[in-house]
């Protein structure tokens, strides 16, 4: 063993203390969400199951309309990550790259919103939703989750663009070049790590986003996964097998696509966050 492996010991079992405590609620979560009511109600928390009841997550599935719920999901997250990529990044580049009377104010003007809660401006909010006839429709969450993110997002985007060389806009201008074409053609394609992280961060804020539908969604077959999963735990509060399949089920989605996106979205972070 080496000295440098020797040396890592410590730090390895001073981080299993909270990696195991960060990690003990999901274990429990998936384990009992495999095992009979008998199980639950009676065995030891973290022990095995006797046999894999894949069944729970049939009948969740079937009894809780999760494919419903997931489907309303999908288009409010795809529709809020598009939005949020037209509005954040030419806005980003714009910031950096673009020299305009009042440019500073408008940005910090913009980045207020990132200290706002949106608790203290939802009345105004559902007042407006209301006056344009966008209560109780996806549209209507979906425009409050972009305006809500895009502070943030214009923020990530315009550091990671102030990090570009200024030159790379010079000699593209020399060669004839709009903003427009250097933005679509030069920078969009160098920004891939922001953009990358940008549609994480939007992808997992609005998949478990809970406030915002919960005031503007009414109805049962407009609403998302988060307000049919917390409806479908009261109207099936004893059944916890059922219970704890649908919970794994509405978040499996969202932990697989940032663990297939865990090193972009890292570097991403880095390159936009921290530069600038």
């Amino acid at each position: 063993m080496s000295a440098r492996s020797r040396s890592e010991w410590p730090v390895a079992l001073g981080l299993a203390a909270p990696f195991l405590f960060l990690l003990g609620p999901f274990l429990w979560l998936i384990l009992s969400s495999l095992k009979t009511e008998d199980e639950i109600a009676t065995g030891n928390p973290f022990n095995l199951p006797q046999a894999a009841m894949l069944e729970n997550y049939r009948d969740a599935w079937n009894i809780g309309g999760f494919g419903d719920l997931i489907f309303n999901s999908l288009v409010n997250v795809i529709a809020v990550v598009v939005l949020t990529l037209i509005i954040c990044a030419p806005a980003g580049y714009a910031f950096a790259k673009m020299r305009f009377r009042g440019a500073s104010f408008l940005f910090y003007a913009l980045i207020i919103g990132l200290t706002v809660p949106l608790q203290a401006i939802i009345v105004p909010l559902y007042q407006l939703l209301a006056g344009l006839g966008l209560l109780n429709s996806l549209l209507g969450v979906t425009l409050a989750q972009v305006g809500n993110g895009a502070p943030f997002g214009v923020f990530l985007m315009r550091n990671f663009f102030r990090s570009t060389p200024d030159e790379l806009v010079e000699a593209a201008k020399i060669d004839g070049c709009g903003h427009w074409r250097i933005l679509t053609r030069i920078f969009l394609p160098l920004s891939r790590p922001a953009l990358l992280a940008l549609i994480v961060i939007s992808a997992m804020s609005t998949w478990n986003d809970f406030f915002l539908p919960l005031v503007v969604l009414i109805s049962p077959e407009v609403q998302t996964l988060p307000l049919g999963l917390v409806r479908f735990a009261g109207t099936y509060t004893t059944d916890h097998r059922l219970v704890f399949a649908g919970t794994v089920i509405s978040f499996l989605p969202i932990v697989l696509l940032y663990l297939a996106t865990q090193r972009r979205f890292t570097e991403g972070l880095t390159q936009g966050a921290l530069k600038g």
